[in-house]
């Protein structure tokens, strides 16, 4: 995100006496080089209020060290307007809800500075924030007519606005053309406020965050919610948000690049073939997250894979938390070829079926091809990790998540999953087992069976690392000669590596294995 103004205050600000009318031009990199240095202490003088209006200098003797001396008006506009953008780029603020881009201060030095600033008001991007206190119905029209950025929280973990500004969050809604960005943390009061605004067109919005404190309060957005479209969207994150309509209005947001919809209540639900057509559109989409808040979002029926699916080539990153059946219904329906992170969480379930994952996974060029797969087993769920060679931070991964336990779902859940996807989990070449047992005494219901069940897709593995505390349970199970047929897993594995002090016994116990096929009688 660009960089913030401040927010508006009561005080009157000088009039910009037309200068809009005049376009300024780059200047020459010599004339800007002669200043550049002083930069920093010049708007330090600023923010400071000991600057001399446009008879100072920029020279500093507090340093001891001798800069040329350069009169400010002395300076041409479009030299003034470099130094000012280079300052603003400097304050790019790291946290998306600074505001450390203060122009306004800069516009009180001088006329020539503020005809200089007001002249250039999209190179400096120069934009008006509301945020808690901001008197807006009172000094909204003290100002040039700029962008709008409401910042009223938004982000998980920060206070909700107050009742008293509640009225001021309404007043800058009443200027749709003009609102670039908003931030709301949604209270009971808020929404009902928001709930009964005019439906209209906000053609400017680019970033657009909802978050809900206690969606339990809330009912469901109306369709006659007041951001009727937004064709400039850019991001888009919902949290906790019930708007079942949402599929629609994102039909106008074709040109979204992030949408995050976090916890999605059940009143709050869409069916996956609605999200899907509402994709479908989107061609500059890299980053998806759909998550919900219960397993009670799901589909009615399995619906029939489409025809045609949409292809969403700019997409990297794809988040989905909530059931099997409603994550098969949306890969069904949609290609992601550029795909390289891919995160899956899934509510417990008796039995995971999901032919259409697979396929989605094996349409994306990043992910098909993993050499390292990761399982570890934690108190509340099991994941399994995949990654793709060279392992590093840009390298396509695929993890699954699995909210279950005790230990013995958590194993056959996984085995269920993986032997579904047995092309994909037959290259994988490293396998590490990590975690510990989720329910002591429930271990020993683990028999060879379920163990074998587990390695079973994973053909080409050549070296098997597990942790201390699973150690004992994988020995067991390769060590387990009952009666019975015979079948063949981890015919490739060469290694077998203990985590703990129990290593060099465990090794010299299954030292056998290391070097031909482990049988399953």
């Amino acid at each position: 995100m660009s960089s913030y103004a401040p927010s508006m205050s009561s005080q009157q600000s000088p009039n910009p006496n037309r200068a809009t009318s005049r376009v300024l031009k780059p200047s020459p990199t010599g004339a800007i080089s002669r200043v550049n240095g002083t930069i920093p202490r010049l708007f330090s003088k600023v923010k400071k209020k000991q600057t001399d209006g446009c008879g100072s200098s920029l020279h500093d003797n507090s340093t001891g060290e001798d800069h040329e001396c350069v009169a400010i008006n002395s300076l041409p506009d479009d030299v003034l307007l470099e130094i000012f953008n280079r300052h603003r780029l400097s304050t790019f603020p790291n946290d998306p809800t600074d505001d450390m881009w203060e122009w306004h201060r800069l516009t009180h030095v001088c006329r020539k500075w503020r005809y200089v600033i007001f002249a250039s008001p999209h190179r400096l991007d120069l934009r008006l924030l509301c945020k808690q206190g901001t008197p807006v119905r009172r000094t909204l029209d003290c100002w040039p007519a700029l962008p709008i950025s409401i910042q009223y929280s938004g982000f998980t973990g920060r206070p909700p606005p107050a009742l008293r500004d509640e009225d001021n969050i309404i007043a800058a809604l009443e200027h749709p053309a003009r609102i670039y960005e908003i931030q709301l943390s949604l209270t009971k009061s808020l929404f009902n406020k928001l709930a009964a605004l005019k439906q209209q067109p906000f053609p400017v919005l680019e970033h657009f965050r909802l978050t809900s404190f206690d969606r339990a309060k809330l009912s469901t957005l109306p369709s006659t919610f007041f951001c009727e479209s937004a064709s400039r969207l850019r991001v888009l994150f919902f949290y906790g948000i019930p708007f079942s309509m949402l599929p629609k209005f994102l039909l106008s947001t074709k040109d979204l690049v992030d949408l995050t919809l976090r916890d999605i209540p059940s009143a709050g639900y869409f069916s996956p073939e609605s999200l899907v057509t509402s994709l479908s559109g989107m061609t500059q989409l890299k980053t998806l997250y759909i998550g919900f808040a219960s397993p009670s979002s799901r589909p009615n029926r399995r619906s029939v894979p489409p025809l045609r699916r949409a292809v969403l080539s700019t997409l990297t990153s794809f988040t989905f938390c909530g059931i099997s059946e409603y994550l098969e219904d949306v890969v069904a329906g949609i290609d992601a070829p550029a795909l390289g992170h891919f995160y899956v969480k899934l509510f417990n379930q008796l039995m995971f079926d999901v032919p259409q994952l697979h396929q989605f996974i094996s349409r994306a060029e990043r992910l098909r091809v993993p050499s390292e797969a990761r399982l570890e087993s934690f108190k509340n769920g099991v994941s399994i990790t995949l990654f793709q060679p060279p392992r590093t931070y840009t390298s396509g991964y695929l993890s699954l998540w699995i909210a279950c336990n005790p230990f013995d779902w958590q194993v056959s859940s996984i085995a269920e999953i993986c032997n579904q996807s047995s092309t994909l989990f037959s290259r994988v070449e490293q396998l590490y087992i990590l975690g510990h047992v989720s329910q002591p005494g429930r271990e020993d219901e683990i028999g060879a069976t379920e163990w074998f069940e587990l390695f079973r897709p994973f053909t080409a593995v050549r070296s098997l690392y597990v942790s201390k505390f699973l150690g004992p349970l994988v020995v067991d199970a390769l060590e387990d000669t009952a009666d019975g047929p015979v079948m063949e897993v981890l015919p490739a594995l060469r290694l077998l590596q203990f985590e703990g002090s129990q290593n060099q016994h465990l090794l010299r116990s299954s030292s056998p294995h290391a070097s031909s096929p482990i049988s399953l009688p």
